[in-house]
């Protein structure tokens, strides 16, 4: 089986893919394909340390369809399984399969349907025809999906899931340890509240809703400290409406990084304001981390915190309530100490990575069960697609 995208920042993307090549039943073999960016790279990297065979599409050449077509008919594959992070990405892929020959095709869709563009719909339903079956990483997604017009036949849900002993450590010392040592990096005393964001700094992660409401808190809380982890294209913007409303202070930006699990160790409450998701690993693994988590109700983060429960739901957006919500959370700690359990129960119980392969490898085998009418499709490709016309987006807004 190959697993593919041809997402320039996979991320997400990337670490579902890397999950379920992990998580693989003993004997199936596996390939990757990914773009050779930063990103792409390390993907790949980690990829061949699982034991996969990996190829870097450089995926803006005008000849890549071609390569990867020729590629995968040298290999005889069962399967081709392209994960998007968006709806224009990935249609070559999927051509490029059924030009060689693949007699099964998965697409899972990582966002909810977000095309409004009628040339970006009709190409995104010509290359659903070609699919056997869309994966939607949550019921929210689906729901996009069906109003979009794909068939309910075609759509499966399986929702993500994590190794959640990565995120979570162990209580007592060890933790303590931790916080106390990341907070020294930071230049934190140790008792001040930690507000932890986690994500690529672009409109979709809603970062400049965030900041909004950092005046409010801190007026509360003077010493809360909001620490953002991630990059991106409104890096500037932020940094400069921060110095616009004199929260400089209060407002740590880390860039990338790669101590997560640390930081997360560190933090007393994680916060998600995104605009819109599909079901975010980023929660998933605040919530194994212990955290309480403060999310916007959008698609696939209301299916991930219980509000009430593992944290609170606030509208996108709603300054007034988020700010609620973050200072119910910092005042009330036995409160979110609750929620910090409940919410790692719940990642243990719902959304293990385990599960999530189980339920991806049972979509394979309805496959693997049925006749597949692979020839048809290709001429179809063969006609409809420009080999090499691969316009993509690196942040998916």
């Amino acid at each position: 089986m190959c697993l593919f995208t041809d997402s320039l920042e996979p991320s997400g993307v990337g670490e579902h893919m890397l999950t379920l090549a992990a998580c693989r039943p003993a004997g199936d073999q596996l390939a990757l394909v990914c773009p050779p960016t930063p990103s792409g790279s390390q993907l790949l990297e980690r990829a061949r340390a699982l034991g996969l065979e990996t190829l870097a599409l450089a995926v803006r050449d005008q000849d890549a369809e071609r390569q990867l077509a020729r590629w995968l008919g040298a290999r005889r594959f069962d399967l081709f399984h392209c994960h998007a992070g968006i709806g224009w990405e990935g249609h070559h892929g999927i051509y490029a399969a059924r030009t060689a020959g693949v007699p099964r095709v998965v697409r899972t869709e990582h966002l909810p349907h977000l095309l409004t563009d009628p040339d970006q719909c009709l190409d995104h339903r010509r290359v659903v025809g070609q699919v056997d079956r869309v994966i939607c990483v949550s019921e929210g997604a689906r729901a996009t999906f069906l109003r979009a017009g794909i068939p309910a036949e075609r759509l499966r849900v399986v929702r993500n899931g994590i190794e959640a002993r990565r995120w979570a450590r162990p209580g007592g010392g060890d933790r303590a340890e931790v916080r106390e040592t990341i907070r020294g990096r930071l230049g934190l005393p140790a008792k001040v509240p930690l507000v932890l964001t986690v994500g690529r700094m672009v409109r979709q992660k809603g970062y400049q809703d965030l900041l909004e409401v950092v005046p409010g808190v801190s007026a509360r809380r003077p010493d809360a400290r909001f620490v953002w982890a991630g990059e991106g294209s409104l890096e500037g913007e932020l940094r400069a409406r921060a110095r616009a409303l004199d929260v400089e202070h209060a407002v740590c930006f880390l860039g990338r990084r790669a101590d997560v699990p640390d930081l997360l160790a560190a933090a007393d409450l994680f916060v998600l304001p995104s605009r819109f998701e599909g079901l975010p690993l980023v929660a998933l693994e605040a919530m194994a981390a212990g955290l309480p988590v403060i999310g916007t109700r959008v698609c696939g983060t209301s299916e991930v915190v219980l509000d009430g429960v593992t944290g609170r739901l606030v509208p996108p957006g709603a300054a007034p309530e988020l700010t609620a919500a973050i200072l119910e959370a910092l005042e009330q700690p036995e409160r979110s100490t609750r929620w910090g359990a409940a919410g790692r129960e719940r990642v243990e119980r719902e959304f293990s990575a385990g599960r999530m392969t189980r339920e991806t490898i049972a979509v394979y085998e309805e496959l693997f069960h049925q006749p597949a009418a692979a020839s048809d499709r290709r001429q179809v490709a063969a006609n409809a697609a420009e080999p090499g016309a691969m316009a993509l987006a690196s942040d998916g807004e």
